[in-house]
């Protein structure tokens, strides 16, 4: 569902990207993949389940990330850096492949 200033989420979705979407840490909402929690915020799943929870925040911290192979991005989510393993999301601009972000 499309969103902006004028055409704002229900209240228990958040606008992210123009989209409504999940809201990190939601006990309301299931994720069925990364792209239904708000921008940096990953899909967790639990024991096989087929739906997850958004769970696994990614954000920037103060324009900051803590872990030295990731940066924070345009997008303010910690990305992995180019040719580190994907343990997250890549950085923008770069996706996982076989298991390294690569442009």
């Amino acid at each position: 569902e499309a969103c902006d200033d004028s055409h704002p989420c229900n209240k228990t979705l958040a606008c992210s990207g123009n989209k409504c979407l999940i809201p990190y840490g939601s006990t309301v909402w299931d994720c069925e993949s990364g792209f239904d929690c708000v921008i940096g915020v990953v899909c967790t799943y639990h024991g096989g389940d087929k739906v997850g929870r958004c769970t696994q925040d990614h954000r920037c911290q103060r324009g900051a990330c803590t872990n030295p192979a990731t940066e924070c991005d345009e997008d303010e989510v910690c990305g992995y850096k180019e040719g580190e393993t994907c343990y997250g999301p890549c950085r923008k601009g770069l996706t996982c492949r076989l298991g390294r972000c690569r442009p």
